[in-house]
């Protein structure tokens, strides 16, 4: 079933952020191959043709990425820089694909601050085989034309304005997805999510099995282990310590994951192949693992439409039911624990693949307090010329956690302490001692350090007071994940004899439609005591602007301080 593109481009060209415009590339390998390509390039001030090409004259560069040993794609690419302003751009091209697994979706308008004159897709094929479709912001469908054989779908546009860059702005497109196809000679219906299960499942089916010297070794890892979440993570743990994730793309091992026995044998693996291990390592204790399918990324989410199914993911991974409970491993992370991803695959729709078919699911959006924790306690001993002896304790639940096992995990001793430095205690800080600890609580990754030293310059001094900060460190965005955070801070203060208090004691709460802050201080003996908790709670993921917006509010409460007066020593 396979799908022939046909594309023809006019363009004008007024300045020369329009060539981007005019930019044209094609992904080739064994599936896909571009067959014509033609481009004409007219100086619109003299009506001259500056430039022709052909097929043979676009670039071509390998695809292979960071993380593939190797893969079979290459790039052909139009460079449409260096022409004359203004310029018209005319291309045609055609290319094939061996299959209908994926079909080119449509937007008639490409690029912001494009006018369409006019925009037309014709989609024709065989009543046997089928077309899906699913229009995004259409007044009306297409128009329909059937004759022996064929059916015809076509859609115009014709006189859209420039559209300015508004990614919160709905615009109109079209996505297609096949009825039915076939892949390699596996043929299935992608009508229903069931459906198109199928043909995952005849992908996975018997992938998993391991060799029979390895399942006596699986026996062996979970011996003692007091219930199923302990045997994961063992398990869990041993993939983590003993594969790589690297990467081999070869015709149709995009989809298809490696035999289990595979990557115990070479020791790396994609997140289809461990997957696939760790299904079978888990399916040998008992443990019943689903494969799934997510399209995975820190920032960008695809929801699945329940009555649309669709091919529009780019990673696997496993979901574990465990009594009333699911948790979700993330098989290529080597070092966070088991049942936590972070937000990689977070709150997101994930297609589940079972022996029969398959069922939408979604991945939890740990919003819960326990994955959005902070806690700071600090002891300094001011010294008369402003430095300060500290010693504090440091603890991290969740998302703030994730730097420090990436920490231990990674870096020498010298970069931790450089890391620590710079982000755990405040500024000024030189660590001389620490100590950092990781602890998996269930599926929460924790945190905890300790350490002492000095810090330079804490207070700020004049001839005569002393001024001293309410918080030692400033918030930082990458704490406040995508708008959450539940932090508390101490500090204890002892200050030297000749210090009595002018001003800043005392009870102070701010509310913010994103955040709630309390401070309290108060001085007992010659110890000044400052406590503060801060609270974020956005309802929606915050954008980075957004979230820089919020982090300049919070640390604007944090520029609160305390004035000392000075007294002659005796």
């Amino acid at each position: 079933m396979s799908v022939l593109y046909r594309k023809h481009h006019v363009l004008i060209i007024k300045n020369a952020n329009g060539l981007d415009h005019a930019a044209y590339s094609f992904h080739q390998n064994s599936r896909n191959k571009l067959l014509a390509f033609d481009a004409t390039v007219t100086d619109l001030i003299t009506g001259k043709v500056v430039k022709k090409f052909k097929l043979k004259d676009l670039g071509e560069r390998s695809l292979i990425s960071d993380i593939s040993l190797y893969q079979d794609d290459r790039e052909k690419f139009f460079d449409a820089r260096n022409f004359p302003i203004p310029c018209k751009i005319e291309i045609i091209a055609e290319h094939s694909s061996l299959d209908n697994f994926f079909i080119n979706s449509w937007d008639p308008q490409e690029y912001w601050n494009q006018k369409v004159v006019k925009a037309e897709v014709v989609a024709s094929y065989p009543p046997s085989v089928g077309l899906r479709f699913r229009e995004m912001n259409f007044e009306k469908g297409p128009a329909k034309e059937v004759s022996e054989g064929s059916i015809q779908l076509k859609w115009v546009f014709e006189q859209m304005e420039p559209k300015a860059p508004n990614p919160g702005e709905d615009y109109p497109w079209v996505q297609f997805a096949p009825a039915r196809f076939s892949l390699d000679g596996i043929s299935s219906d992608m009508r229903t999510w069931e459906g198109f299960g199928k043909f995952y499942a005849q992908l996975i089916a018997g992938k998993d099995e391991l060799p029979k010297q390895f399942k006596a070794e699986v026996h062996k890892m979970v011996e003692g282990a007091t219930d199923d979440y302990e045997k994961v993570s063992r398990l869990y743990s041993y993939l983590q310590k003993n594969f790589r994730y690297l990467v081999i793309f070869l015709g149709i091992d995009g989809w298809e994951p490696r035999k289990a026995e595979d990557v115990l044998e070479t020791k790396y693996g994609e997140c289809k192949g461990l997957s696939t291990l760790m299904k079978g390592m888990l399916r040998e204790v008992g443990i019943n693992a689903q494969y799934a399918l997510v399209f995975a990324d820190d920032k960008k989410k695809r929801p699945l439409a329940p009555d649309f199914p669709v091919h529009s993911f780019n990673h696997a991974f496993l979901r574990v039911p465990i009594g009333d409970d699911v948790i979700w491993l993330e098989c290529t992370n080597d070092f966070l624990p088991a049942g936590f991803s972070g937000n990689f695959t977070s709150d997101r729709d994930v297609f589940v693949i079972t022996e029969d078919g398959g069922f939408l699911d979604r991945t939890p959006k740990y919003a819960e307090a326990k994955f959005h924790q902070v806690r700071n306690n600090y002891s300094l001993e001011l010294q008369p010329n402003g430095d300060a002896n500290f010693s504090g304790s440091n603890t991290y639940g969740g998302f703030p956690a994730i730097p420090f096992w990436a920490l231990e995990r990674y870096a020498d001793e010298n970069t931790k302490k450089s890391y620590l430095n710079s982000q755990a205690a405040g500024s000024g800080a030189i660590i001389a001692n620490f100590t950092l600890q990781n602890i998996a609580s269930r599926e929460v990754p924790s945190t905890t350090i300790d350490y002492s030293g000095i810090v330079q310059r804490f207070a700020q001094q004049t001839a005569k007071r002393v001024i001293l900060p309410t918080h030692w460190k400033k918030m930082d965005a990458d704490f406040l994940g995508e708008g959450n955070l539940n932090w508390e801070e101490s500090l204890e203060i002892t200050l030297l004899p000749n210090l009595s208090l002018e001003s800043g004691i005392g009870e102070f709460k701010h509310q913010d439609n994103l955040f709630d802050y309390n401070l309290s201080s108060q001085l007992v003996e010659n110890k000044l005591i400052v406590k503060s908790s801060l609270f974020v709670h956005s309802p929606e993921p915050l954008g980075k602007e957004d979230k820089a917006i919020l982090v300049n509010k919070i640390n604007d409460q944090f520029k609160k301080t305390i004035i000392l007066k000075k007294s002659e020593m005796p």
